[in-house]
């Protein structure tokens, strides 16, 4: 069923779990996450970030995102992950889209929040709800994931609450030692900046770049105010390193057989993730 960003993430708050965002590129990655939440009887966020338009367009995507949401035995939310325009979060919106990001991190903070402020007016007198980013969250082409000599590189915990109050979203992606892509090294969190930045705003925080973090941090992040999870580069990890297996043990490999295990190999790392958040047995 499809259900409100918001209310999946402050049960999830109360909770003290997370629900994972998992970013799908295909019709098999959509089909593996639903049959994994329904399994495991998850919440669910299905999203897209405009970066993945090129080679999944978002309205050809949208349709299946909300159809099979729509279907669902369990809560769905429907997300655009890491919009780059105020232009991007209307055409998501537009296309029925329940929740929306607007990435202004690159921003300077007044820059950030001016255009942060304008989405949320626009989403909200709609009904859709709104995530943001502030800090500095990397990419691992650039280091190994280790932060803890660069602490500017964090979410200011008194910042973080002004700009909240300033732009009224409903969830804060922060930076706290994680890193979007392929990490060539486990990152190590800040926890104790997560609690800082959670006592502050006590509201649903965002962890980008999921992919690669440890078990003990992703426990961490979730008992701490963390309610959602981005998860991206593991999907299509686990479903390449499936199919290259599929392709050297077949003896007469096929295209219908490979699409079925593309959609198990997302549901089988989609089901680890649930587990690891603990979002399983919340729906």
């Amino acid at each position: 069923m499809l259900v409100s960003f918001k209310e999946i993430l402050q049960d999830a708050f109360r909770g003290h779990y997370a629900v994972g965002a998992f970013n799908c590129l295909s019709l098999e990655h959509v089909l593996g996450v639903i049959e994994a939440a329904e399994e495991l009887r998850s919440p669910v966020i299905l999203q897209l970030a405009e970066v993945q338009f090129p080679y999944s367009p978002l309205e050809l995507m949208a349709p299946m995102f909300l159809d099979r949401a729509a279907r669902a035995s369990v809560p769905v939310a429907v997300h655009l992950d890491h919009g780059q325009s105020f232009e991007t979060c209307v055409r998501a919106v537009k296309i029925g889209f329940n929740s929306v990001m607007f990435d202004g991190a690159c921003l300077p903070f007044e820059d950030n929040v001016r255009e942060t402020s304008a989405v949320a007016r626009m989403a909200k007198a709609v009904g859709v709800d709104v995530e943001a980013e502030l800090g500095k969250v990397g990419n691992t082409s650039f280091g190994t994931g280790d932060s803890e000599d660069h602490p500017d590189v964090f979410t200011d915990v008194e910042e973080s609450a002004r700009f909240v109050e300033l732009t009224g979203v409903d969830a804060l992606a922060i930076a706290i030692g994680n890193l979007h892509g392929r990490y060539v090294a486990t990152p190590k969190l800040n926890i104790q900046r997560l609690k800082e930045i959670s006592a502050r705003n006590n509201m649903p925080l965002v962890l980008h770049g999921g992919s690669g973090t440890s078990d003990e941090d992703f426990k961490a992040c979730a008992h701490n105010g963390i309610s959602k999870i981005n998860v991206a580069t593991s999907l299509q990890m686990a479903v390449t390193a499936k199919v290259q297996d599929y392709l050297a043990a077949a003896a007469n490999p096929d295209y219908i057989t490979m699409k079925h295990v593309m959609k198990d190999a997302t549901k089988e790392a989609v089901i680890r993730h649930m587990l690891l958040f603990e979002s399983d047995g919340k729906a």
